[in-house]
């Protein structure tokens, strides 16, 4: 089967008048005796990319990505791919579980999704509140003394996807759930997930390589920690819900010998974390730049919040004093809408960022001249600058909810390629595809409605959290060939 379809998105690529005489100009010296190719029996060639064709004097003059084709160049076909329009399916990769403890049974809810360092599809997970709690009286420190609470729904998870691309649900060895030994804090309702470095690695004679009770050595030799991953979290605290807030994103290694669950090997290990820093409350996005050096967006005070977790601690201990915490203000706030992630792209010194509350998506040129605008107190009391910038938009709430069909909550956000972005709609189910200055590419409807989170793209193919499914899904392509329908010359 062919799929005929007329391209909207238009890419011209001429060829001068005065390119056009010279080669005219060599074609006379035939008549000298000289034989030059294409002389005297022109070319023609199709952009499968707009349908435009055109006639050229020599095979050299055909534009790079031009199909060589005959007469009315209406039987030229190119495989199908999302770029061009072809159909696409929804395949679940993945169907979340349960949390199941003693008098606990609670449904896992996939927010974000990321590809991992060494080939695998992670995911992070949260649970749905109580109804009869809010964010203030979930989990009081009344709790220890028994009073009604759902400190356990606090928690969160991550599941590590083995092979995504295969025709089957991930499940069992294919699906690794892991939830720390204290989620509760380190990891609670996470937002969104980024992995960074390959490894990091821990001196030992660095002060976070001691006995934090004693002061003795740990180490006799560098640490390395491998597979290096960072958590964001939306919630005003970490700690007790009737106490000072206390939050930020958390730094792990995907070792499933140090994360797998367990508490560490000394008395005083609090999980497996290798850092954490507070000083970003309500976060819904997460981006990796360098070394342990991530962006956050912070949904409470609608800035970007740059952290360099600087050299890990060993594996659950509690010395951050070396993070260093920037916080970015973008002159129009950024935007939360609850319990909905903002993924964020990092491409290069472009930060791309699904601003879901103002329904928009931007770019933010990390690399810009920038104002101080003055300081601020992390929540452990470290002092972290306040820098102004200026953010561009590239597709504004209007323009998406056009393509939307309504409203405008950009949620899941990621490059396909150096130069398109992959955007997807929470509100409404629908996938755009948008050059990287904002110009639609192809807008396809998955046909789940409203609940898609977090999205990701993983050799070549897109990823996204489907929150309401409680699912992964996979959008495939049907590569059935698409007929190039020519559009009139001139």
């Amino acid at each position: 089967m062919v799929h005929g379809l007329h391209f909207a998105r238009r890419m011209r690529q001429t060829v001068t008048r005065s390119t056009l005489l010279r080669a005219r100009a060599l074609c006379a010296l035939a008549l000298c005796g000289v034989a030059l190719v294409g002389c005297g029996n022109p070319l023609r060639a199709i952009d499968p990319r707009t349908g435009e064709v055109g006639t050229f004097d020599t095979e050299a003059m055909i534009p790079a990505g031009w199909i060589p084709c005959e007469g009315a160049c209406d039987d030229v076909t190119v495989p199908g791919t999302l770029e061009n329009g072809a159909p696409t399916s929804m395949f679940i990769v993945y169907q979340a579980e349960n949390f199941v403890a003693p008098g606990v049974n609670r449904e896992w809810i996939p927010m974000d999704v990321t590809p991992s360092t060494h080939g695998e599809l992670w995911v992070v997970q949260r649970m749905a509140r109580l109804p009869e709690f809010d964010e203030f009286t979930e989990c009081t420190s009344r709790a220890q003394a028994g009073s009604p609470n759902d400190c356990v729904g606090l928690q969160g998870s991550t599941v590590a996807l083995r092979d995504p691309s295969a025709m089957s649900q991930a499940s069992g060895e294919r699906a690794n759930l892991v939830v720390d030994f204290n989620a509760w804090h380190f990891m609670r309702r996470p937002s969104a997930i980024a992995f960074g470095a390959e490894s990091t690695t821990l001196p030992a004679d660095d002060p976070r390589a001691l006995d934090p009770s004693t002061g003795a050595p740990l180490l006799t030799e560098a640490a390395t920690y491998t597979d290096i991953f960072a958590t964001c979290h939306e919630h005003w605290t970490g700690n007790f819900t009737d106490q000072a807030a206390f939050i930020g994103p958390s730094l792990w290694t995907a070792d499933p010998a140090i994360y797998n669950g367990g508490n560490g090997e000394y008395s005083w290990s609090n999980g497996s974390h290798l850092d954490m820093v507070h000083a970003t409350q309500n976060c819904t996005g997460i981006a990796w730049e360098r070394d342990n050096v991530y962006w956050a967006l912070n949904g409470e005070e609608g800035t970007l919040d740059r952290y360099d977790f600087g050299v890990p601690h060993v594996p659950g201990a509690a010395d951050h004093d070396d993070g260093e915490v920037t916080r970015y203000q973008l002159g129009d706030a950024l935007g939360r809408v609850v319990d909905v992630p903002s993924n964020l792209w990092m491409d290069g010194t472009v930060l791309y960022i699904a601003d879901t509350g103002n329904g928009r998506v931007v770019r933010f040129d990390t690399a810009q001249t920038m104002t101080e605008m003055g300081s601020f107190q992390t929540f452990e009391a470290l002092t972290g600058q306040v820098m102004g910038g200026s953010a561009e938009t590239i597709a504004d709430a209007a323009t998406l909810g056009a393509l939307w069909g309504g409203v405008s909550e950009p949620s899941g956000l990621a490059m396909l390629d150096s130069e398109t972005l992959v955007v997807a709609n929470h509100a409404s189910g629908h996938i755009t595809l948008l050059s990287v200055d904002g110009e639609e590419i192809h807008t396809f409807d998955t046909g789940l409605g409203a609940g898609i989170g977090g999205l990701a793209v993983m050799d070549g193919a897109i990823y996204f959290a489907h929150m309401g499914e409680r699912r992964v899904y996979r959008v495939d392509v049907d590569p059935t060939p698409i007929l190039i329908v020519p559009q009139p010359e001139g």
